[in-house]
């Protein structure tokens, strides 16, 4: 799959749960968890067993990045807000 093909399935993935979380539907909590149980999902369905372990790798690599850019931008908003 290409890259730009990865980049447009992430988006549709991310633009439903987001309008599921604005329409009331789910919580953000509830969103975190359906994409933590589609990872374990293609993990555990998609991909033979030797690959488990190098993509358990690429989730536990990438994870925390994302979650720490996350929390800064959160961060810089909350500041911004409270000057």
């Amino acid at each position: 799959m290409s890259r730009e093909a990865q980049n447009n399935l992430r988006d549709t993935i991310v633009t439903t749960l987001a309008d599921g979380v604005r329409q009331g539907v789910m919580t953000q909590i509830d969103a975190m968890a359906i994409c933590a149980e589609a990872c374990a999902a293609v993990i555990a369905t998609m991909l033979p067993p030797q690959y488990h372990a190098e993509a358990l790798d690429v989730v536990i690599e990438k994870l925390p990045k994302q979650v720490a850019f996350h929390a800064a931008e959160a961060a810089a908003y909350r500041k911004a807000r409270s000057n």
